[in-house]
């Protein structure tokens, strides 16, 4: 876990919710005792086609990269380079501890992705829904050896992972003063870069003794290796192996982002702005706005988040696909 270089790893996790024999497997643990069914519906694993246009964008916009690491639980697109140069695949029995598998459980895979072989010890983790639609350098992910991230308070909203959250931030809590924090590292927690907007709900909350909740931008997240090595070794390894034991998402579960928020408490970070970055989600009253967005390159980063609120998918996700046709029209090395 030495940084003799400067490397760089993307990890990417890919899951083809229509493949038959995943969802026969799934199907056996779904009613399972250790197991929640909150994520059941079928918009959190459908496959919207992107995956080339996805290594398309890491090779144009971070020629830059080390190596990718594609996470899957054993399937893989027809059209996939497997012989990349760049490439690795890695199926969840390739990292993932024997008696957490067979896992669905979204954070038990983003838990133990510290133990992939070979991993460089600065990586940045992207969920397939994650895009670079412009040129990105090392330095927009990693300054002066550290993740470049942005540490904003928030009020936690209710979700479908805002109990998830809400375990993280007991944590979190316990181990941390939110006074002493933002005392200790105040010029990272209150940098200009943020803008006067970020900087604003922060002063706001931060009357407060603890953490009601630390802004999560869904976007493409820098760290280092041993800040996972850590949370484990630490006093939070017992709940992290408990998540891991369920093989569905539970209401007890501990998110990775946990290891961000303790990150961030440390101070082991670069402030990053991220203005020129979004999350947004697709439905049929937002979709042709992205899709010009992406054509135009509108930002450097941007998530898309999925929706029951599309009518008709087929036709969305080609709509979505001819976006970034328009800007990346080239095969990559990872296209047969």
């Amino acid at each position: 876990m030495d940084q003799r270089n400067n490397d760089i790893d993307f990890v990417v996790f890919w899951v083809d919710g229509s493949d038959p024999a995943w969802l026969a497997e799934r199907r056996q643990w779904a009613g399972a005792p250790d197991g929640e069914t909150e994520d059941g519906s079928a918009i959190r694993s459908r496959d919207w086609g992107t995956l080339r246009h996805w290594l398309r964008s890491a090779e144009r916009f971070a020629p830059w990269v080390r190596r990718i690491h594609l996470v899957t639980w054993g399937h893989l697109p027809a059209w996939l380079d497997t012989s990349a140069p760049k490439l690795r695949v890695v199926r969840h029995r390739d990292f993932i501890p024997a008696e957490y598998l067979p896992t669905f459980n979204s954070l038990a895979i983003g838990l133990n992705l510290h133990r992939i072989e070979g991993l460089a010890e600065q990586f940045v983790v992207f969920n397939d829904d994650m895009f670079l639609t412009r040129p990105c350098r090392p330095d927009h992910f990693f300054r002066g050896g550290l993740p470049c991230d942005m540490a904003r308070l928030c009020a936690v909203r209710p979700s479908s992972i805002g109990h998830i959250i809400y375990n993280d931030l007991e944590l979190l809590n316990a181990r941390w003063s939110a006074r002493e924090v933002l005392r200790r590292h105040a010029a990272k927690w209150f940098s200009p870069r943020y803008g006067v907007r970020n900087l604003l709900k922060s002063l706001t909350l931060a009357v407060w003794s603890f953490f009601p909740g630390i802004f999560d931008p869904h976007l493409p997240q820098p760290y280092l290796r041993r800040q996972w090595f850590r949370a484990w070794g630490g006093a939070w390894g017992e709940r992290l192996d408990a998540t891991c034991r369920h093989r569905l998402r539970s209401i007890t579960g501990i998110s990775d982002y946990l290891v961000r928020y303790d990150m961030l408490c440390r101070g082991e970070f670069a402030p990053l702005g991220l203005g020129d970055s979004r999350l947004v989600t697709l439905a049929d009253d937002t979709l042709e706005a992205i899709c010009r967005d992406i054509e135009r390159q509108r930002w450097r980063m941007v998530c898309l988040n999925d929706s029951e609120r599309i009518a008709d998918f087929d036709a969305a996700s080609r709509r979505l696909r001819e976006a970034f046709e328009r800007i990346l029209p080239q095969k990559s090395v990872y296209e047969r």
